[in-house]
């Protein structure tokens, strides 16, 4: 059993979360605001702490701060009903990299999701995101002419006035995952990349694609497990972050934006990392109406 502890100034959302995490099976406590939330969070362990962002007398990533400086090993996760963009910059160098929002309906599905995955060290797998019924299928990625060829033909899986925009955005990922995850190839210089490469069974980019009645789900997962969560939070900010002209500082940025777009045009972006073994990145499109409200940031590392 798992001792968590669930931080919100609100009681109706303190409620919710202490009975469906108790129902799963969890030890649960709650406080009412962020100063009662620190004192509980550093009187006892907690195998997870999970915070809203906006409270009284202190704020969650506060809290969340000082929870990581007196027991590193304890999960963090963050809890908002705000606009995410507010918060990425302050989220950089806090190891903070996994933000739920307070969708409609309440996320409960996802939030125990999250919550299990990171106490069972279960982060990856494209069955985290689909019903148990889902049809599922797999590509692998070997060469350079396997991306086009493998993001296109996949793209056909989407409804068609998304297809455009996901063959574009399957080719930024996989060109990621290839060049930067297998290869290892610097990322200011494109221009001397080998491009004729042939890479082994156990260095293949995977690509699993998964479908339900709801949803589909493309998992690209790469062996090299070079990316960090503070590599994904400092790309994110350049781009959500105005200059004093109103444009993105990493406007004219010639790499980084991956991630950005891909969390745009999904309806939710996950990314899985075990430093120096893998790293999946998982775009989930609804085929009906996404869940209202913000987009979750979700980036678990083990």
């Amino acid at each position: 059993m798992s001792r968590v502890l669930v931080v919100d100034d609100e009681p109706a959302i303190r409620h919710i979360l202490a009975e469906i995490l108790t129902v799963s099976g969890h030890e649960v406590e709650t406080a009412i605001d962020g100063e009662e939330g620190l004192q509980k969070a550093l009187a006892e362990p907690w195998d997870l702490v999970l915070s809203d962002i906006s409270m009284p007398h202190r704020n969650g990533i506060e809290l969340l701060e000082q929870v990581a400086l007196h027991s590193p090993a304890t999960h963090r996760v963050l809890l908002t009903g705000h606009t995410l963009e507010e918060f990425i910059g302050q989220l950089q160098g806090t190891k903070i990299s996994c933000v739920l929002t307070k969708s409609v309906p309440f996320p409960v599905q996802e939030i125990m999701e999250t919550v299990n995955s990171l106490l069972e060290r279960r982060i990856f797998g494209i069955e985290r995101h689909v019903a148990p019924s889902a049809t599922r299928e797999r590509h692998c990625i070997h060469c350079n002419n396997d991306i086009g060829r493998i993001a296109e033909e996949i793209s056909l899986r989407a409804d068609p006035r998304r297809r455009v925009h996901l063959c574009t955005i399957l080719n930024e990922i996989l060109t990621n995952a290839v060049y930067y995850g297998a290869r290892n190839e610097p990322g200011d210089a494109k221009e001397s990349w080998d491009r004729a490469f042939d890479l082994e069974e156990c260095e293949a980019v995977l690509v699993d694609v998964a479908e339900d009645t709801e949803k589909i789900a493309i998992a690209v997962t790469d062996r090299g497990g070079r990316l960090n969560r503070e590599t994904v939070l400092h790309w994110l900010h350049r781009q959500v972050t105005r200059d004093e002209n109103g444009l993105p500082l990493g406007i004219f940025d010639n790499h980084g934006r991956g991630f950005y777009i891909s969390r745009s045009f999904s309806d939710r972006l996950s990314i899985s990392i075990e430093r120096g073994k893998r790293c999946e990145v998982t775009l989930v499109l609804w085929k009906g109406k996404a869940p209202l409200g913000e987009k979750p940031l979700v980036v678990l590392e083990i």
